[in-house]
Formats: structure tokens, C-alpha cells, sequence
């Protein structure tokens, strides 16, 4: 009515109400505007000017949800902030800030609840817990129960008392039963003819010696904590990894669907599968030094290189980006165990670098790092050219950049 009365057409008048009423489904006013802008600025200036206490307190936000938090970890490792692993002398309930960075919260252990971690902080006010026996001995196990106890153990909480997890773990089940008949023996008032009877009674000894080997020890802490803390069981395999992969897992979240990658990492989660028609598949996730992606192994490459997939041994994966999902995907074409016995470099040669004057620059280029390692070039006719053996190189990284600088990422590898 108002627009008739000022000349509009109301054919004109309601299609602009149409689109008024659908930019109200995501446009909102200058107020709303101005709120939002001002809780942007705060929490940027926040992030970065207090980037340990921003992100503790992100971490401490979602530490009920282990996936959110294995993300939130990672952004701190790319801030460069250490995360400190979990101690049952130093951590709370949530993620706190500590003298070196940010202290990893009990809340956030698997199966390890809230009433569990106030219980163990409540004793604490009492002193420091001296031993593991200690912690059984003073804790209420009505609260604390033995697969809670097991996770605190596996997740690296009693490290810093003097025994290994593997040790610890030992003595589990014989602390917790001796420190359970100590307080049945206080409470019923039985004290031994010499005084106190917790003070008569000998801790438990670790009959076993060392540590479980470091990979069995960190697929422990990762199962309990999502993530691994302590140490990457990669960490080893770092220098290695550098020379044969052409990517990393955190670079490939943009790109075509036709990026052709080669990675290096572990193999967690297979999972093997029969499709409708019979045929078998598997799938996935990769772990490399920078995330996680999951690969896809469909029938004709399950055939090939199943045997080869096996989890937590490192493994080099070539194959296709898939974006069609909402998170991209790994369609497995080939897939080796990673070995240190490297034989070959590969080089990748573009059309305009295959003239004399190219030739002669790679040439030159690899008799600077002599070896015995052949050099295998791949000319753009897809033919691939292996060079004397004067040419032989040695496994240098220094030699690797040289060529990615004069090839491009992704045109040289050792294998």
C-alpha cells in the first residue's frame, strides 16, 4: 500500500519485498555489524599478542571433543608452541599455561572424567604424589578406577616419578590391591603391633626392566590421547621422509583433483572391505610430520600393494587427490615400504629445460654431489632416461633443492 501511494508498481514493490525478505535469511544491521567486528578485533588482538593463553584457552574450550582437539594442537605447533605432555604433579582438569608452553589437561586423557581429575587435584593440595604407590594409596579409587588409572599411565602422567610406562603398568594391579587393603585395614582401626600399618608396608618393585620399544609406546599414547605428545615415531624417519616425498598432508588442502602426490608416513586405521560385486578394497589414514589424509584403495591397486600396507610401518603412497568430498581423499596408485637404501633420483625435466643449455645445467648440477646413486630422468615424452654412472649422486638434501629450485615442486625425488 505504502508503494502504491508514492507511484511504485506493485509488481515493481513486491518483487523488491521478495528480495529484502531473502537477504534478511544472511544480512543483519549496522548494530549486529559492529558487534561482530568489535569480538573479531578483541579475539585477533588476543591470538596475537597472548598466543599461549589464546590457544590454552581455545584447547581448554574443547576438550571434551578429542578430534577438535588434535586440530587445535597443531595450530599451536605451526605457532610454534610446545605442547607439555600430562602430569599428575602439574596438570588440571583443563589445559593450563605453563613455564614452557602449553600444559596438556587430564579432562582431555580418553575415558578419564571429571570427578576422576578433581579427586586426583583435590590430593594433590596434600603434597605432591612421591610414587606411583603413593597415588593409589591417596586417591579415591571409588573415583579413580583401574582403566582410568591405566589411560593416566599410558598417556605419560607418571613419567616424571622415577619408573617407565611399561614398569609402571607392571605394578598397576598390585599397587592398586595392596593400597586398597592398607585403607580397608585403617578404616576397620587394624594397626600392626609396631604403629601405622601404610607405614610398615613395602612398595610395589617393577620386576621388569626399560621401556616398551618407541613405537609400541607412542601408538599406546596416541590411542589414549588422539595424538601423539612425547615424540613423532616419524621423528626418526625425518631426514629420510624429506628426501622421497614430494608433498606434505597440510599443503595438499588446496589444489585440482588431478594433483598426483607422493607421500611418506604411517598407515593407521586399515580397514579391508569386500564391495557389492565381490571384489576386495581397503582404506586408510596416512599420518605424515603434518597431518592426516585418508587413502582409498580400490580393487586394482588393493591387488598390487595390500602386503605392503602394513599399520604403523612407513610406507611411501603415490596417487591421486580426490576432492569430490568435503575433505580430500588419496585414490592409492602405488604404495612401498619406506626403506633407507635409497637407489635412484628421479628429476622431472620440463619441455623448456630439455635443450643443450638444460642438459648442461643438470649435468653440472649433480657432479657437485657425487655418489652412487643413479639419476633416472624423465623427459616430457614420458620416456625416462638413466644417466651414466658418472653422474651418480649421494642422498644430499642440499642437492634436492637445488633441483626443485631449477624443476618446480613435486619434480624430484629419491627412491
Amino acid at each position: 500500500a505504502g508503494a502504491a501511494r508514492n507511484g511504485i508498481d506493485r509488481e515493481v514493490s513486491a518483487h523488491l519485498f521478495d528480495l529484502m525478505e531473502s537477504f534478511a535469511g544472511y544480512g543483519f544491521n549496522k548494530s549486529h555489524s559492529a558487534a561482530y567486528a568489535m569480538i573479531t578485533y578483541q579475539t585477533a588482538y588476543l591470538k596475537a599478542h597472548f598466543p599461549v593463553e589464546f590457544m590454552c584457552a581455545f584447547l581448554s574450550s574443547v576438550i571434551d571433543h578429542q578430534e577438535r582437539v588434535v586440530f587445535y594442537i597443531k595450530e599451536c605447533k605451526k605457532m610454534g608452541i610446545s605442547i607439555l605432555p600430562p602430569d599428575i604433579n602439574d596438570s588440571f582438569e583443563n589445559f593450563t599455561v605453563g613455564k614452557d608452553g602449553i600444559r596438556f589437561g587430564l579432562g582431555a586423557i580418553k575415558n578419564v572424567g571429571q570427578n576422576a581429575v578433581k579427586t586426583i587435584v583435590d590430593c594433590r593440595k596434600d603434597g605432591l604424589y612421591k610414587s606411583f604407590f603413593d597415588f593409589c594409596q591417596r586417591v579415591d579409587m571409588s573415583q579413580v578406577n583401574k582403566r582410568m588409572v591405566e589411560n593416566l599411565i599410558l598417556a605419560g602422567c607418571f613419567d616424571s616419578l622415577g619408573l617407565t610406562r611399561k614398569q609402571t603398568c607392571s605394578i598397576m594391579d598390585e599397587s592398586i590391591q595392596l593400597a586398597a587393603q592398607i585403607k580397608q585395614a585403617s578404616n576397620g582401626n587394624q594397626m600392626s603391633l609396631f604403629g601405622d600399618t601404610a607405614a610398615m608396608v613395602e612398595e610395589p618393585r617393577a620386576a621388569v626392566k626399560g621401556e616398551w620399544d618407541n613405537q609400541e609406546k607412542l601408538s599406546r599414547e596416541k590411542e589414549v590421547l588422539g595424538f601423539y605428545v612425547s615424540a613423532n615415531p616419524l621423528d626418526s624417519y625425518r631426514q629420510l621422509i624429506e628426501l622421497v616425498a614430494t608433498d606434505e598432508i597440510a599443503a595438499l588442502e588446496t589444489g585440482s583433483s588431478e594433483d598426483y602426490v607422493r607421500l611418506a608416513g604411517l598407515p593407521v586405521n586399515l580397514s579391508k572391505k569386500i564391495s557389492r560385486r565381490g571384489d576386495p578394497y581397503a582404506r586408510f589414514v596416512l599420518e605424515d610430520l603434518s597431518g592426516r589424509m585418508e587413502v582409498m584403495v580400490f580393487p586394482g591397486a588393493y591387488r598390487k600393494y595390500i602386503q605392503n600396507i602394513q599399520p604403523d610401518q612407513p610406507l611411501i603412497v603415490e596417487g591421486f587427490i580426490d576432492r569430490k568430498d568435503d575433505k580430500p581423499k588419496i585414490s592409492l596408485r602405488q604404495a612401498k615400504p619406506l626403506s633407507p637404501r635409497l637407489k635412484e633420483l628421479h628429476v622431472r625435466l620440463p619441455y623448456e629445460k630439455t635443450d643443450a643449455e638444460g642438459k648442461h645445467e643438470l649435468m653440472e648440477t649433480l657432479a657437485k654431489y657425487p655418489g652412487e646413486i643413479e639419476v633416472c630422468v624423465h623427459l616430457p615424452n614420458k620416456k625416462i632416461l638413466v644417466l651414466d654412472q658418472r653422474y651418480d649422486v649421494a642422498a644430499d638434501k642440499e642437492l634436492k633443492q637445488r633441483l626443485i629450485h631449477l624443476y618446480g615442486d613435486n619434480q624430484v625425488w629419491f627412491d
